[in-house]
This record gives structure tokens, C-alpha cells and sequence, in this order.
């Protein structure tokens, strides 16, 4: 007991039958009125000091165990106080008893979880929410999608989905940087909420892809109306530090009255007009149709990267993954890309996406797994090569739920004579949405193999802290949008700290992502954060370059 009276945020207090105070700890100064003293509070009831309506709450639970004899465990509360800030506590309560065993009124044990709580609440909008805009993300579309076709069961309408790509973006973020890059960006998401109407919702997709899910639409006619408002807008200069910007967009539009109808049918119809919008000349929009060159342009890039996959097109860069303790080199992960015979280096934002929609993701996932077990069997056979050095490989929702997949990784690694430890998968949250019981069994078998598994992107997909002791990784990695502010972000360095201790808590390690200055370093390591990755450690690359960074 001494123990419990003495930690932080612990508060301990007894009370009579009619819910009075008979004997407080210490830490119950934190409920007393401004100006009065911890005795006071002896011989009073919640109603001296909290709401109405908690202390009403409070005293019913304490009624409810007078009368039962049954303890109430861990009830997460809102406090809400008469003359200070809210907090959130996670109360058990217990019968009082005297010597013979009567209940004389009960006792109590309150713990302060107010930052885990907010935590929590910004984790919980960081799910749904695109950091950079704060426009809804791909997730929370998904969501609206699926709410706008129940509705379109119980009324018939018509519903489309507006597919916007920025034209040229990258030529702005290679000019001015990525903070104007950004800054352009949440403007055009202003711009498509006010083209917008109320009920519509707005999402951005990740880098310069917007969509835009309009319901309860009459006819063409108004489909144009918004189509051509958003052209119109979205051109319209940008002026930024003396400089005026202008940047144009190619529209994609699906629209659609069957109320069966796939959602992501939708986003890939769309985005496959776009495409066709681009070939036009940008600048422009066009409607999905089946028999456009929207579609026929889609089926060429497919065709480009199925013949990428099948004559050595694809190849991988090595991030290095560096101990927070002492800066030590322990690791690196695979990263694919393309070296188009046209386009150069194409990055995997590029195209990943787009194999995943189109059932190309696995051909590229054996791709990645299987050359960088080679890799890794090639390094580690150099004499002083690092014990423990890892090799952390991205693996998709798709490939997860696959029967048999785990028996794929025990052939690669045997046939790379790879030891389980030396080899992380890498998932992402989303893969937990939607087939979580097939993803639960493959991840089972792969626990059995002894392989190491990381939660990629944490915060972005799947996300709530409770969740993680349900998962069976043993590596979390913070999404590169929280490392991004937590120097300036005391929401952002909540979350990362709530994160980092309940991963510890679990036996899982913490890796932050995205790290690109020093603050962000010392930040992640004040926090007792374990490893890191990014542009200031070391960007992606060559198998020779991290041999010679090894050396």
C-alpha cells in the first residue's frame, strides 16, 4: 500500500456509507478546491468539488457496491471540476468492511491517465486525418465511401468519385523545397473544401493525389459544374514569399448510381481517367468510360511494369536502421525501385500503388523478399560484418493473407541459409483492416520460424495503443508525420511517448521514422526511443555503398 500511496498520480481515499470522505492520500490534493487544504475535503462528497453530473456518476457506482458487494475495476472516467482543467482517470472501486464483515462504505484507488488519453484522441485523428493538409486520408475516404453506397441502397441517386492529381508537383518541390511544396498543397486542399459542398468530403490520398467524394448529385450537369470549378481553382496563382506560383491539376471523375458497386473500383476508375486526362495534355478533367484511352492507358503501365518485373527492371536501396544508445549501424531495410527504360528512376510511390490495385504486388513482393536474402547472405558472409545486422523487408496485406505464405519466407531463408533474427518483415496497420483473422494465422506460422516482425508506419492506418497488445510484432515504427513535429508538436511528442512506452511495456522496440534534423534525434532519444532511420543518418543506398559505410 505504501508503494501505491507514494506513486505519481495515484490517489487513495475511504468513504462512509453516504459516499462521505473519512481518509485521503496525499495525492488527492490534486481534486481539492483552490485555496482549501487536503483536511478538507474529509467529512465532504464529490458534489463539494466535482460537476453535477460526475459526482451524480460517482456516487451511484459507490451506491451500486454498498449494495451488491461487487468491486467496480477500472472504470475510465472524464473528472470534470468545478474550478479547474477536466482530467481522465481509470478508477477501481472496492466495499469498506469492518472487522465482523459488514460493508461500512467503500474505498478507492484513482490513477491520472490524462496524457495517455490524449494521446489516444490525437492518435485517433491522426488515423483518420492527412498530417500535412488535415484533409481526411485514404482510410477515412474508404469509410465515406462505404457509409455513401449503404445510403444509396436506402435512396437511389447518384454519387461520384473525383480522382485529382497535381500537375508537374515535383517541379515545385525540386525549385522552392518541400516546406513550399507542403504549404502549396494545403492550399489546394483549401481550394477543393470551398469548391466543395458541405456534404461532400475531401481527402488526400498522399503526395499531390486528392479525391473528392461528392453524393446526392441530379445529373452531368452538375458532375461539370464541380469538375470544371475544380480546374478553374486549383490553377489560380499562388503567391509565396514574393513569388508567384501556379500550378494546374488532371481530373479523373467515376460516377455511379449502383449502390453495389466496389469502392476502390471506383478510386481505380477514376485515377484511370486521370490518366487519360494527362495524355489529353493536363490541365483538364475527364469521366470514366470502359472503352476510353483512360483504360487503355492504364493497361500500357501495367504492361510497363509487368515487363519491368520479368527482365530485371526492379531493383533494391538499402536504408541504413541505426542504434538511438550508441549510433552503431544495425541494420538496413530493402527498398524497391524501378529503373524505367523512358522515365529513369521511378520511386515506389509511384508504382506500388498501382500494383497493388492491379494483382501485380506479389510478383514484386517475391521479388524484394528474395533478392534481399541474397543480399544479405552475400554481405554476411564478409568476415566482420556486424553480429546482429538485420534485414527488414516490406511485405503487403495481400501476401500476409496468402495461405502458404509463411512456408514461401522458410524457403527463401533456407535457401539463403538466413537465421530467423537477422530477417524482419515489415506490415503496415492497414493490412490488419478487413482480414485480420488470416493475417493473425500466417503471422502465427511466422512467429514459429522465429522471424522478426515490424508495424510499419504506426499511427497512420490500424492505430490505437490498445490494439498493439493484440498484435504479435516485435518491432513498432512511428510514422515519419509524427517525427516530422515533435519538436514543435507537444501532441505529436505525446503521442511518441505514449507509443514508446507502451511498445516497451509489450517487449516490442520502438523505431522512429523520417528522422531529418537533430532536434528530432535528440527528441526520439530523450524519449528512450530505440532505433532510427533517415535522411540525417543516411539516405537509401547501394548494396556497395553500405558496405563501404559498414567498413
Amino acid at each position: 500500500m505504501d508503494n501505491l500511496l507514494a506513486a505519481p498520480g495515484v490517489r487513495v481515499y475511504f468513504k462512509d456509507l453516504e459516499s462521505r470522505f473519512l481518509l485521503v492520500s496525499a495525492g488527492c490534493d490534486a481534486t481539492v478546491p483552490t485555496g482549501q487544504e487536503l483536511s478538507d475535503l474529509i467529512g465532504k462528497t464529490d458534489f463539494d468539488f466535482y460537476s453535477e453530473e460526475h459526482a451524480a456518476s460517482a456516487f451511484h457506482d459507490e451506491q451500486e457496491i454498498i449494495r451488491t458487494g461487487q468491486p467496480l475495476e477500472q472504470k475510465l472516467e472524464q473528472e470534470t471540476f468545478l474550478d479547474r482543467a477536466d482530467t481522465w482517470v481509470s478508477t477501481s472501486k472496492m466495499p469498506l468492511l469492518d472487522k465482523d464483515g459488514e460493508i461500512v462504505g467503500t474505498w478507492g484507488v484513482t490513477r491520472d491517465v490524462t496524457a495517455q488519453v490524449k494521446a489516444e484522441k490525437a492518435l485517433a485523428y491522426q488515423v483518420l486525418h492527412d498530417p500535412v493538409t488535415g484533409l481526411s486520408n485514404r482510410i477515412s475516404m474508404m469509410d465515406r465511401l462505404e457509409q455513401a453506397f449503404v445510403a444509396l441502397e436506402r435512396l437511389p441517386g447518384r454519387l461520384a468519385v473525383f480522382f485529382v492529381d497535381l500537375d508537374h508537383f515535383k517541379v515545385i518541390n525540386d525549385s522552392y523545397g518541400h516546406d513550399v511544396g507542403d504549404q502549396l498543397l494545403v492550399e489546394v486542399g483549401r481550394r477543393l473544401s470551398r469548391v466543395s459542398r458541405r456534404a461532400d468530403t475531401v481527402a488526400r490520398l498522399g503526395g499531390d493525389e486528392f479525391v473528392i467524394l461528392c453524393t446526392s448529385l441530379n445529373n452531368d450537369d452538375d458532375i461539370a459544374l464541380i469538375a470544371n470549378r475544380i480546374v478553374e481553382r486549383v490553377r489560380a496563382p499562388f503567391f509565396k514569399d514574393g513569388h508567384e506560383l501556379t500550378v494546374t491539376c488532371s481530373v479523373g471523375i467515376f460516377p455511379t448510381t449502383d449502390p453495389q458497386a466496389e469502392p476502390e473500383d471506383l478510386l481505380r476508375g477514376a485515377d484511370d481517367a486521370m490518366y487519360e486526362a494527362k495524355e489529353l495534355g493536363r490541365n483538364r478533367y475527364r469521366v470514366y468510360d470502359p472503352s476510353s484511352r483512360g483504360v487503355s492507358t492504364a493497361n500500357q503501365f501495367k504492361a510497363e511494369l509487368c515487363h519491368a518485373i520479368e527482365n530485371n527492371e526492379l531493383f533494391l536501396q538499402y536504408q541504413p536502421l541505426f542504434s538511438l544508445d550508441d549510433q552503431s549501424l544495425v541494420g538496413v531495410e530493402a527498398l524497391v525501385r524501378w529503373r524505367h527504360p523512358d522515365r529513369g528512376i521511378v520511386a515506389p510511390d509511384a508504382f506500388i500503388p498501382f500494383a497493388e490495385q492491379h494483382g501485380l504486388i506479389a510478383s514484386i513482393d517475391s521479388f524484394v523478399l528474395d533478392e534481399a536474402c541474397r543480399q544479405l547472405e552475400e554481405w554476411t558472409s564478409r568476415e566482420g560484418w556486424p553480429a546482429g545486422f538485420t534485414m527488414a523487408v516490406n511485405v503487403s496485406g495481400r501476401e500476409l493473407s496468402e495461405v502458404g505464405f509463411a512456408k514461401v519466407v522458410e524457403e527463401v531463408m533456407l535457401r539463403y541459409h538466413i537465421s530467423p533474427e537477422r530477417l524482419c518483415l515489415e506490415i503496415t496497420e492497414t493490412a490488419f483492416v478487413g482480414g485480420w483473422a488470416e493475417i493473425q494465422e500466417t503471422l502465427a506460422a511466422l512467429s514459429l520460424l522465429e522471424v522478426r516482425i515490424a508495424l510499419d508506419d504506426f499511427g497512420t492506418g490500424y492505430s490505437s495503443l490498445a490494439h498493439l497488445q493484440h498484435m504479435r510484432v516485435d518491432v513498432v515504427k512511428i510514422d515519419r508525420s509524427f517525427v516530422e513535429h515533435i519538436g514543435r508538436s507537444a501532441r505529436d511528442r505525446e503521442i511518441v511517448a505514449a507509443v514508446t512506452a507502451m511498445s516497451h511495456a509489450l517487449g516490442m522496440s520502438v523505431v522512429g521514422e523520417g528522422v531529418e534534423t537533430d532536434h528530432q534525434l535528440d527528441t526520439l532519444m530523450g524519449l528512450d526511443c530505440d532505433q532510427g532511420q533517415g535522411f540525417l543518418l543516411a539516405r537509401p543506398m547501394s548494396p556497395e555503398a553500405v558496405v563501404a559505410l559498414v567498413g
